[in-house]
């Protein structure tokens, strides 16, 4: 990923510049692009494994997110994430900050609150969690970045054939020593990094959308991963206030232009 400056160095002084490459660039670091594409696709690999062979868990993310409006104007907006995974047919996520969110699914259907705007949506859905989420993306034109990770399969979710990019170096994170890796695809630019010893949970992510027509960009902090929360029995049953309306999901991205497609 990252170019290396030529050196023009003199014939007596090649040996001792191979040496101090060799001491640079560290023992067993991935040197050509190949060597970091598969570094970097064996890092995800390793963290896909880590986050597939849970039957449950939950973490927090902290969230920017660059959006365009409707009249072309860039603006950010903040969030903190709460969010429960069990599998293979339930979800839970909170959103708090500039938004007020709730989302429930349990198999059978999923409910979207929006507290703010006092309205909700419910549909059925799909009876897995990868399917549910396929489904709001090509239904409904979903995408949340975060999803990615709750797939049966992380790895499957964010690498295809068509991916470049790999491992980009070590880098610390929260205090954490953390491998850095950058990717690219069609329609998306992502980075993540991942801890470089201990579990392979994601510390943070950052995923750019150059065409998006409304998210643009959004990072995000990961913290509290926990895989064995303690989950309530009606953690994924929805709670709608009894004064909220209920609109058509596919209603409601043009009825509420301003509200994200999250």
């Amino acid at each position: 990923m990252r170019s290396r400056t030529p050196l023009t160095l003199v014939l007596v002084a090649v040996a001792g510049m191979a040496s101090g490459l060799a001491v640079a660039c560290g023992p067993g670091e991935p040197r050509t692009d190949a060597e970091r594409l598969a570094r970097g696709r064996e890092i995800v690999d390793r963290m896909s494994a880590k986050l597939s062979s849970a039957k449950a868990f939950s973490v927090t993310t902290q969230e920017v997110r660059t959006e365009l409006t409707a009249s072309g104007e860039t603006r950010q907006v903040q969030l903190s994430r709460d969010a429960v995974v069990q599998r293979p047919d339930r979800f839970y996520s909170k959103v708090s900050g500039d938004r007020d969110n709730q989302v429930w699914y349990d198999g059978i259907g999923i409910t979207v609150v929006v507290h703010k705007e006092k309205v909700f949506s419910q549909t059925r859905a799909p009876e897995t969690l990868d399917k549910m989420f396929d489904a709001l993306h090509e239904r409904y034109g979903v995408s949340t970045p975060l999803a990615d990770y709750f797939y049966g399969s992380p790895a499957k979710a964010l690498l295809a054939d068509t991916t470049t990019g790999g491992w980009v170096g070590r880098e610390s994170v929260a205090g954490q020593q953390a491998d850095h890796l950058a990717f690219k695809d069609h329609g998306i630019n992502w980075e993540l990094w991942i801890p470089t010893t201990g579990d392979p949970t994601p510390l943070k992510a950052i995923d750019e959308f150059p065409d998006g027509r409304r998210l643009r960009k959004i990072e995000m902090v990961f913290t509290n991963w926990n895989f064995a929360p303690s989950i309530a029995a009606d953690r994924f049953k929805p709670i709608v206030p009894a004064d909220y309306e209920g609109i058509a999901m596919v209603q409601r991205a043009r009825v509420l232009k301003n509200v994200p497609q999250d």
